[in-house]
């Protein structure tokens, strides 16, 4: 005997289904925090990581190069 409290599964898609389909959700994403399920995901969120600290890498040497580029050019204007 079931319990009183399970919703009943039917032919199409109703609160069983949904509650089935939420709990399958959990394998791949727990507490909207993804989870690893796999070596790919792994992979892929180590390459997201260092294609993301690259980028902000060279936005920062060329704001530094920026800066030495204006300081040179400003000396040469004045003097």
């Amino acid at each position: 005997m079931a319990n009183e409290l399970t919703p009943e599964h039917s032919e199409g898609f109703g609160p069983a289904e949904d509650a089935d389909a939420s709990r399958q959700s959990q394998h791949s994403v727990s507490n909207d925090a993804p989870t690893d399920v796999n070596y790919n995901a792994v992979v892929c969120r180590e390459q997201s990581l260092i294609v993301t600290t690259a980028g902000r890498g060279f936005v920062a040497a060329q704001e530094r190069r920026q800066m030495l580029a204006d300081a040179a050019m400003g000396k040469e204007i004045k003097g």
